[in-house]
């Protein structure tokens, strides 16, 4: 039997009631949950998360708050957006139960434009109801009082709120109001999701990696195996007196790379060594591909061919301290809105010219930039939340799981 998949919840007590009524439908998940009375809480309860597989917020208001403190946090993480389904699931259920007119609601929302574009949708043409967007920077008592204002002076009979203390608070001066419905499909598929991105991850990091190592046959190697293998946690065969071969995994080189503990090392060691690694589904295929990128390697440089016959590298000679230098004042504003480094702006807009096609899925970018998914689709949501890229769409595969999300880019690449 598969292990469960341990989720943990930021959420809401409202949404944790929500959600168990849920997540039975879903095999081999184990919840655990961690409530907050309001959004602003989430970023003191990522120091309170006990060892689990993935984390989930119960909305888009607590992942904005946290979301400064995802950057560096070790597990795949996902939330609950509020979409249209999401507002025309909650529509529906007021026209049906209260008959309330749409022009006598108040309602908060995310995003004021998933309104009308519901409204559009189901071709209302009547009087809007009044709208209010809310974000980190409103508190929810400012919300709570737009809300009060409309119903003391009689513009409204109704509110619908997505922030749950607003909605208790009402509930408390007897003021007729619902929260904002999640779909129970889309909170399935968050579930899902969720659940999908842990797997993914676990099986990127487990994937076999192997390197071969070769030290001039005038120095002493007794030192510099110790020092790399420690640092790529790697065992280790010997071929010939000054030539080796590691055993290790994805996820142990992919640390060593992104916390730089093999760069610092190499700037350390003074005799001309070469190394390079491979990735593989066996160890096989990733011997054979450390072998063809050890072809590449000068020494003190490390390259990496992947699964796919993408080469990367060399390491530690990193293009990143070039594209630091970047004077592109539209880069370099681009760096700042998302907090993504210039290197890595330059390397997507060199995505989209080489790839001659529009639309891409975060597997495409993830092959291209040689980082992991997680790390990808990290960049993709930082696009995404600034207006750099959008969701066009997504791509049935012949395989179980859900569909891929299809992007397109949304600024100037040429």
């Amino acid at each position: 039997m598969p292990l469960s998949t341990k989720i943990a919840i930021i959420c809401s007590k409202a949404f944790q009631n929500r959600i168990l009524s849920i997540a039975q439908n879903i095999e081999n998940i184990q919840l655990e949950f961690y409530l907050y009375n309001q959004p602003s809480d989430a970023p003191s309860l990522l120091k309170q998360i006990k060892p689990c597989d993935a984390l989930l917020f119960g909305g888009t208001l607590p992942y904005l708050h946290a979301q400064t403190s995802l950057a560096t946090f070790p597990i795949p993480w996902n939330y609950l957006k509020q979409d249209e389904m999401t507002i025309s699931t909650t529509l529906l259920s007021l026209i049906a139960n209260q008959a309330i007119p749409l022009q006598r609601l108040s309602i908060d929302v995310m995003h004021p434009i998933f309104v009308d574009n519901v409204l559009t949708e189901i071709e209302y043409t009547g009087i809007k109801p009044y709208v209010h967007s809310i974000s980190i920077t409103e508190t929810a008592d400012d919300v709570l009082q737009k809300h009060i204002a409309l119903w003391e002076t009689k513009q409204i009979d109704y509110i619908i709120t997505s922030i749950h203390k607003v909605f208790d608070e009402l509930q408390l001066r007897k003021i007729p109001a619902m929260r904002m419905l999640d779909a129970t499909s889309s909170i399935i598929q968050c579930l899902e999701e969720t659940k999908s991105q842990s797997i993914l991850t676990k099986s990127e990091y487990a994937k076999a990696a192997v390197g071969f190592l070769d030290i001039p046959e005038t120095s002493t190697c007794e030192d510099i195996l110790q020092q790399i293998t420690t640092t790529t946690h790697s065992t280790y065969k010997q071929i010939s007196s000054n030539y080796f071969e590691l055993y290790t995994t994805a996820g142990h080189l992919q640390n060593a790379l992104e916390k730089e503990n093999l760069q610092q090392l190499i700037q350390h060691i003074d005799v001309p060594f070469r190394l390079a690694f491979g990735y593989g589904h066996s160890i096989f295929e990733a011997a054979e591909n450390a072998t063809h990128a050890l072809k590449f390697a000068k020494p003190y440089e490390i390259y990496i061919l992947d699964e796919h016959k993408n080469l990367s590298g060399p390491f530690p000679k990193s293009e990143s301290k070039l594209s630091l230098k970047t004077k592109d004042p539209f880069v370099l504003q681009m760096a700042k809105q998302t907090s993504l480094s210039p290197l890595n702006i330059s390397k997507i807009m060199q995505f989209s010219i080489e790839r001659q096609a529009s639309q891409f899925t975060a597997q495409n970018l993830s092959e291209y930039l040689q980082v992991t998914r997680r790390t990808t689709e990290r960049i993709i949501k930082k696009l995404v939340d600034h207006g750099y890229a959008k969701v066009v769409g997504e791509e049935m595969t012949h395989q179980q799981g859900r569909p891929r999300t299809i992007y397109e880019l949304d600024f100037a690449t040429y």
